[in-house]
């Protein structure tokens, strides 16, 4: 069962419409109903939205195939240190790096732990891109820029995205970008980015 299959499960098991579950989410319908359909593969982000939209674990929409933690044990390494000393580091607990070892989705504070020390994409951890700065809209990956935030960030007790690639993809859901226009969207982003430094 692919994960559009466990989202829809868990959404009719609470008894809620497509169009309800994405209002609650923040997304779009179709966006909803082509993520349900398997056509895209959604950003963790986006996952977590769902998860708390539906009460549940973003785990639960996950099994141990869809998540691969290499990039996070390559990041360890080429630091010198273990998944134990990073743990010690930013205090996580054994319980938690357990859930990593054995490629399960650990609490949002442990990923929002990790991807702020090593300073990249919560998809670059769990091996949904390639590059730290990369994330995952719609079909392809894309890189955000520094100044935009890299994962979700707890706001009144519950995850907002306020990184510009959710808004994104909420607008574009129905489409497959070519390599070249995936830069053009990187490009606009980071031009947009840089509005708000000044």
């Amino acid at each position: 069962m692919g994960v559009g299959e466990r989202i829809k499960q868990f959404r009719k098991q609470k008894g809620l419409t497509q169009v309800k579950l994405a209002e609650k989410a923040g997304i779009s319908r179709s966006y909803l109903a082509d993520v349900e359909s398997d056509r895209y593969n959604p950003s963790l982000t986006t996952l977590i939205d769902l998860a708390q939209a539906l009460n549940v674990t973003a785990s639960c929409f996950l099994d141990d195939k869809e998540i691969d933690f290499s990039n996070l044990i390559q990041l360890c390494k080429k630091n010198g240190m273990s998944l134990n000393s990073l743990g010690a580091i930013l205090d996580i607990s054994p319980k938690e790096l357990d859930h990593i070892r054995s490629n399960k989705l650990p609490v949002e504070e442990t990923m929002s732990k990790i991807a702020d020390h090593f300073e990249c994409t919560w998809d670059y951890l769990i091996g949904k891109t390639d590059s730290p700065d990369d994330i995952v809209l719609g079909g392809n990956s894309i890189s955000i820029p520094d100044p935009i935030s890299k994962h979700p960030q707890k706001v009144g007790g519950s995850v907002e995205p306020i990184n510009i690639p959710s808004t994104i993809a909420a607008h574009f859901e129905n489409m497959n970008f070519t390599k070249e226009e995936t830069e053009e969207i990187s490009n606009f982003i980071k031009f947009i980015a840089s509005k708000r430094k000044k």
